[in-house]
C-alpha cells in the first residue's frame, strides 16, 4: 500500500464552464402552481444549520469513518480483498469512502450552479422560487460535506472524468430542461439512492444524522425536477424528445461507469485493470451498483423518455426491471 492516512489527492485547477441564458423577470406574481408552491413551503420550513444542528465534536472511526459494513466495498470478498491485512482493508475503506464523499461534494457544487441557472431562467415564478430555495440548500450541503471531507476524512479526490463529462454537458446546455434533467433527475436520482444506502447501513449516528438531513433536502430537489419535466416533455415534439432520450441514455451509462470508482485503486498500489475487472464482473458489486438506479429508472418512465434506445441502455446496465416499479416515496 502506497498511500498514508494523511493523503490528499492533488486537486485540479478550477473548471470554467461557459453558458448563455435569458433571464426572466415577471410582472405577474401568480403563485398558482400548487405542486411547486407546496415544495417551496417545505423548503422554507425545513431549513437547518450545519454549525448548530449537527454535533461536530463526534469522533469518527479511524478504520471506518462512515461506519459502513465491508459488504458495501466494491472489492469485498474478492481474492484481492482476502489477501489484505487489517491495515490494507482500512486503507480500502478510506479511499472508497473518501472518493465517494468527494464526488458527492463536487456534485453539490455543480447543483448550486444549476440551481442558480434555473433561478434566473425559469419562466414560472413558482419554479424560480423553488430554485432559489435550492440554492440555499446546496450551499448548506457544500458546507456540511466540505467540513466532513476536510476535517474528518483522511483522503479526498478530484472529480472523476465520467462525472466531469456529465456535469459539463448538464451545466453548459443551451436547453434549460436538459440542465434540469441532468442535475435534478440523473445526478440527484443517483445521489438520493446513495444517501438512502448510507442512512440504512451506517453504524455512526453522526453520519446518519448528517446524511438524513441532506437526503430530505435532495428529495425536494428531485421532486421539483420530476414535476417540472413531466409537464415540459408532454409538450415537446418527437425530435426534441429524442434529443432528451439520447441525453438520458448517455448520462445513465456515464453514471454507471462513474460508480466503478476506477480512480481509487492505483493510489493504494492495487492494479487498476484487475480491480476494474472485478468491479465490472462481480455479481455482488453489480447488484450494488444497479440498486443505485432504483429511483432513476421509474422516473424516466414517468417522464415519457423510456424510448427503445433508453431501454437498451437500461437492459445493458441490468436495471430495466426497475421500470415496472412504482416511484419510491
Amino acid at each position: 500500500m502506497q498511500a498514508t492516512l494523511e493523503t490528499r489527492m492533488d486537486a485540479a485547477q478550477p473548471y470554467k464552464w461557459n453558458f448563455a441564458l435569458d433571464a426572466f423577470m415577471s410582472e405577474n406574481y401568480d403563485f398558482g402552481d400548487d405542486s411547486l408552491n407546496a415544495i417551496y413551503q417545505k423548503a422554507k420550513a425545513n431549513q437547518w444549520d450545519v454549525n448548530t444542528d449537527l454535533d461536530w465534536s463526534s469522533e469518527l472511526s479511524a478504520d471506518n469513518p462512515l461506519g459502513m459494513p465491508d459488504g458495501t466495498l466494491l472489492i469485498y470478498g474478492s481474492d484481492v480483498w482476502n489477501k489484505l491485512d487489517a491495515k490494507g482493508r482500512a486503507e480500502v475503506r478510506h479511499h472508497s469512502q473518501g472518493w465517494t464523499l468527494s464526488q458527492v461534494l463536487h456534485g453539490e457544487q455543480a447543483a448550486l450552479i444549476c440551481a442558480s441557472k434555473l433561478a434566473v431562467a425559469e419562466e414560472s415564478l413558482s419554479a424560480r422560487l423553488c430554485a432559489a430555495g435550492q440554492i440555499m440548500d446546496e450551499a448548506r450541503h457544500i458546507e456540511a460535506f466540505g467540513r466532513l471531507v476536510n476535517d474528518k476524512l483522511p483522503i479526498s479526490y478530484p472529480m472523476s472524468q465520467s462525472l466531469k463529462s456529465l456535469l459539463g454537458d448538464t451545466i453548459t446546455s443551451s436547453h434549460l430542461d436538459i440542465t434540469n434533467l441532468g442535475m435534478q433527475v440523473l445526478v440527484e436520482g443517483i445521489a438520493l439512492s446513495l444517501f438512502q444506502s448510507i442512512v440504512a447501513y451506517t453504524q455512526d449516528p453522526f453520519i446518519r444524522d448528517l446524511v438524513t438531513r441532506i437526503q430530505r433536502d435532495e428529495a425536494r430537489h428531485f421532486a421539483i425536477g420530476r414535476i417540472t419535466l413531466c409537464r415540459v416533455y408532454k409538450e415537446m415534439t418527437d425530435t426534441e424528445r429524442k434529443e432528451r432520450e439520447e441525453f438520458v441514455a448517455e448520462g445513465a451509462h456515464t453514471l454507471h461507469e462513474h460508480l466503478c470508482a476506477d480512480d481509487i485503486w492505483e493510489p493504494m498500489g492495487l492494479s487498476k485493470k484487475e480491480c476494474g475487472h472485478l468491479v465490472r464482473n462481480s455479481p455482488v458489486t453489480s447488484s450494488m451498483r444497479r440498486s443505485i438506479f432504483r429511483r432513476l429508472v421509474p422516473t424516466i418512465r414517468e417522464m415519457g423518455l423510456l424510448s427503445p434506445r433508453v431501454q437498451r441502455v437500461f437492459e445493458q446496465l441490468q436495471v430495466m426491471d426497475y421500470a415496472a416499479m412504482p416511484l419510491p416515496a
